[in-house]
This record gives structure tokens, C-alpha cells and sequence, in this order.
């Protein structure tokens, strides 16, 4: 269980992050708008012409990642309730090994719900990334 807490505040560290990479990429992107419309002839039309495109695959990866992951818990919450209608059906108690596999399974979901936020979010890291290397190549 210890491993679900700290998946959890790992989530809530990406999310911070994201937050943060959120306003680079605002930033760098709003700045390159109102060079452009300044000066039209010295435009960073290259960036410019990049945003929309690059918005769509990144939208694209992150909603394929945050659907795997959904697919992964519900195959997990799944077993757990096919387990959970079977011992019920035979009309016992759980014995401790199928408490120890529901147990686990749910901290598998758990962890894998914490860190989907972070696989999602990852195509915003990149381009905060890319705009912030692209930002200091172009001071030196």
C-alpha cells in the first residue's frame, strides 16, 4: 500500500509540474504571436506554423495513454468483482489469499490511477521542454 500513497503523490507533484509547463508553453507561444504580429516579416512562422499540429498529437498520445490506462483498471476492478460474485455465490468468507489478491489488485489500480495523470500530461512536459531549449538557443 505504501507504493499507492507515494503513486499518489507523485500525481500530485506531475500535476503541479504540469501547471507549471503549462505557463512555459503559454508563454513562449503568446510572446512568439505578438513578435509575429509586430514585425509579420521576421516572424518565428516555423514555431507558429508547429502549434496546432503539435497540440493534436499531443492531445492524441494523451488520450490513447489515459485509455490504457482506464482499460488496465477495469480489467483489474473486473477481476476483483468476478472474484468478490464467486465467493459470494459459494456463500463463504474470503479466505486470506483471495483477500491478499483483491488487496493487491486494488493497489494496482490505485497506483496505476495515480500515475495515469502523469503519462497523460507527459506531450505538455515535451513541449515545455522543447520551447524552453528553443528559448535559450535562441538568447546565446
Amino acid at each position: 500500500m505504501w507504493r499507492s500513497g507515494q503513486a499518489m503523490a507523485d500525481a500530485g507533484m506531475k500535476m503541479a509540474q504540469m501547471a507549471d509547463a503549462s505557463r512555459t508553453v503559454i508563454e513562449t507561444r503568446s510572446q512568439a504571436m505578438l513578435a509575429a504580429s509586430r514585425d509579420p516579416l521576421n516572424g518565428d512562422y516555423a514555431e507558429l506554423s508547429r502549434m496546432v499540429p503539435e497540440k493534436v498529437a499531443a492531445f492524441a498520445r494523451a488520450g490513447a495513454s489515459a485509455v490504457d490506462d482506464l482499460q488496465a483498471v477495469q480489467a483489474q476492478a473486473i477481476a476483483n468483482w468476478q472474484m468478490m460474485m464467486g465467493i459470494a455465490l459459494k456463500g463463504r468468507a474470503a479466505t486470506p489469499a483471495e483477500v491478499g489478491t483483491m488487496t493487491s489488485r486494488t493497489a494496482t489500480i490505485i497506483e496505476r490511477s495515480a500515475k495515469a495523470a502523469g503519462r497523460a500530461l507527459a506531450p505538455v512536459h515535451r513541449n515545455a521542454r522543447r520551447l524552453t531549449r528553443a528559448k535559450a538557443r535562441k538568447k546565446v
